[in-house]
């Protein structure tokens, strides 16, 4: 009798974990590559617009101080093209992600960009979402 309830725990145990990524996919998107404006499973990332008095140099100089804050490996820094490139690592796998920050003269306000990209998978778990909410929740608080 005991033998037969360890045997039911090991085959529910093995159909819960086997029916984890289909789980997985419902509550996530399938996606690995995320932008704001462009992504429409995030309807909610979008640009982050900056009206005068601040300045094109003020926001990229912002965005940069965040980016390094948040503990990415900045591989590159375009002022003149407003331009950042960036490598966040998750914490769990160590996975490499790209990020790109993209700061540009949108009339009289000044429009930041995000994109993240996994660089492994075809899905991210929301990885990408979350790190740019993260990037623009902390940016909005140096205006």
């Amino acid at each position: 009798m005991k033998m037969n309830k360890i045997i039911v725990g090991v085959i529910v145990a093995v159909v819960l974990f086997a029916s984890l990524p289909f789980a997985l996919g419902l509550i996530w998107p399938s996606i690995n590559d995320v932008r704001t404006g462009e992504t429409a499973e995030y309807p909610d990332l979008q640009p982050q617009r900056f009206a005068p008095p601040n300045d094109f140099d003020r926001v990229f100089d912002a965005a940069l101080d965040v980016a390094r804050a948040t503990g990415w490996e900045i591989r590159e820094i375009a002022k003149d093209r407003g331009v950042i490139e960036a490598v966040a690592t998750t914490r769990l796998f160590k996975f490499k992600d790209d990020v790109t920050i993209t700061v540009a003269r949108e009339g009289a306000a000044v429009a930041v960009n995000v994109r993240s990209k996994s660089r492994a998978g075809k899905s991210d778990l929301g990885a990408n979402a979350r790190r740019i909410r993260a990037f623009q929740a902390e940016l909005v608080k140096r205006f």
